[in-house]
C-alpha cells in the first residue's frame, strides 16, 4: 500500500511539473509597421526609396507584406513580402536579417511625341511590364520604450521591368511603317535604409 501511495505521489508530481511546463506564456503575435526611407546606388545613378511594411512579429521572427516607391533610374512600385529574423543582443537592442521578394510595377512618366527625321507625323505607344523584386540585408534595431525601434539596415536589392516602344510613321506618300523596339531594364543596387519600427 505504501508502495502504491509513493507511486501515485510520484505520477502527481511528474504530471503536475510537466503541465506546469506546458502552461509556459507562449510569446503572442504582434503588429508592427515599419516605415524606412533608402539611399540607392548602382552602376548608373544613385537615387531613393520608400517603403513601408505591416505584418506580425512571433517571438524573433516577423513576416510582412511591404509596398513602396523606388526611383532608381525609372520609378517604380515593388510589392513584395518581408521575412525578418531578430538575434538579441543587449538592453532590447537586436541584430536582424531580412529577405524580401516580390513584384515590381513601372510607374512612368509620361513621354515627349517622337517625330521622325523627316517631320513627318508620327505616333508613339509605350507597353510596359513589371518583373522580379529581391532585396536582402542585415540591420540593426535600436528599442525604444513602447516597443518601438529606430532600424539601420543595408542590402543588395534587384529590380526589373521591360519596355516595347511602337512607333508608326506616315510618309508623305500616305504610306505607314511600324517599328518595334524592346528594352529590358535589369538593376542591381546597395540599398541603406533608415526607418521606424512601432
Amino acid at each position: 500500500m505504501r508502495k502504491q501511495i509513493v507511486f501515485i505521489g510520484i505520477s502527481f508530481f511528474v504530471l503536475g511539473s510537466h503541465l506546469q511546463a506546458q502552461q509556459k506564456v507562449l510569446p503572442k503575435p504582434v503588429f508592427h509597421s515599419l516605415e524606412q526611407i533608402a539611399l540607392v546606388n548602382g552602376n548608373n545613378a544613385v537615387s531613393g526609396a520608400l517603403q513601408t511594411v505591416n505584418g506580425l512579429a512571433y517571438g524573433n521572427w516577423f513576416a510582412g507584406i511591404g509596398a513602396g516607391i523606388d526611383f532608381y533610374r525609372y520609378r517604380s512600385v515593388p510589392l513584395f513580402l518581408d521575412l525578418r529574423r531578430y538575434f538579441d543582443v543587449k538592453k532590447g537592442n537586436k541584430l536582424f536579417v531580412y529577405a524580401d521578394g516580390g513584384y515590381n510595377l513601372p510607374w512612368t512618366k509620361s513621354k515627349d511625341p517622337v517625330f521622325s527625321i523627316w517631320g513627318w507625323p508620327s505616333k508613339t505607344n509605350y507597353t510596359y511590364k513589371g518583373g522580379a523584386y529581391m532585396d536582402a540585408g542585415f540591420g540593426y534595431a535600436v528599442h525604444v520604450k513602447g516597443g518601438n525601434a529606430f532600424l539601420l539596415s543595408t542590402g543588395y536589392s534587384h529590380k526589373y521591368f521591360s519596355e516595347q516602344k511602337t512607333t508608326t510613321t506616315v510618309t508623305a506618300e500616305n504610306m505607314e511603317t511600324v517599328d518595334i523596339q524592346k528594352f529590358t531594364y535589369s538593376m542591381n543596387r546597395l540599398m541603406i535604409k533608415l526607418g521606424w519600427q512601432f
